[in-house]
């Protein structure tokens, strides 16, 4: 299983528009809105993204697979447009495969994209071209990517992992021994006790000062310690956090995520 880190800034991505800092010329201090992409049988096999970001495209031209650039399942965590608004930009997906591609989150997500979206699922002009998806609600149960064109991702096990952002559920994904959980306030007990014997849990952690709907740096550090994940990466970081002195500042097993960010993993395929 390959996994790459196709953005791990904030929701105004870094740095901000107007705030360039002399340390943004580093090309981890860079950061696109947050997404991953997740491929359980290499590079340029059937992929699974996390988000469609507003940044997907210049994600995908960057970080996808020159070859074999396809898409086969999306996971939405929540309704924010940062993690959202990208959704038009698998269009080119589509006219490359020729197939639907599901997406998958909680019904509240899926009937907000149903409704934001309403152009996609009726439309009202002829040409332009429409993204072609299916919306599949999915509760706080494991369930398998059955939707997806490629029947090897049919035995992929995908676990939601519910979250506090602020006054909403955000959900995080569990997939084999990879935990993604972005955009929280807090872990609820039920979460954590789905979070134990991870190989690499890839954490939201926004900046240094506490903050409403996310949490801060040193709340990140204590769960990742709650967790005990062999290794924890860190990502939804604000233009605050400068790549080098946070990484250097961290526990063991603790380190920032940046842009293009690539790790192996053992496939989580389902053996039945």
């Amino acid at each position: 299983m390959v996994i790459t880190i196709l953005g791990c800034g904030t929701s105004i991505g870094v740095p901000m528009i107007g705030r360039e800092m002399p340390h943004h010329k580093d090309p981890k201090n860079r950061r696109l809105r947050a997404s991953i992409l997740i491929e359980p049988f290499g590079r340029g096999e059937g992929s699974i993204l996390i988000d469609t970001s507003p940044d997907l495209r210049q994600q995908a031209l960057t970080y996808f697979h020159k070859k074999k650039t396809r898409l086969d399942a999306v996971l939405i965590t929540h309704e924010h447009a940062d993690h959202l608004h990208g959704i038009d930009d698998i269009r080119p997906f589509n006219f490359l495969q020729r197939y639907q591609i599901p997406f998958y989150g909680e019904k509240r997500v899926m009937d907000t994209i149903h409704s934001r979206f309403h152009y996609i699922f009726y439309p009202t002009q002829i040409g332009g071209g429409l993204p072609q998806l299916s919306l599949n609600p999915v509760g706080k149960r494991t369930f398998r990517l059955k939707e997806a064109h490629d029947p090897k991702l049919h035995k992929v096990e995908v676990t939601p992992l519910p979250c506090e952002h602020g006054k909403i559920t955000c959900y995080g994904y569990r997939i084999g021994s990879l935990a993604y959980i972005t955009d929280i306030s807090r872990i609820p007990e039920e979460t954590m006790r789905r979070l134990k014997d991870l190989d690499v849990l890839i954490l939201d952690c926004l900046r240094p000062k506490p903050h409403p709907t996310h949490i801060n740096v040193e709340q990140a550090i204590d769960y990742a310690q709650q967790i005990k994940a062999k290794k924890i990466i860190f990502t939804h970081m604000n233009q605050e956090i400068e790549y080098d002195s946070f990484r250097k500042s961290l526990p063991p097993r603790m380190v920032p995520a940046f842009d293009g960010m690539r790790f192996n993993l053992p496939c989580p395929v389902a053996q039945d």
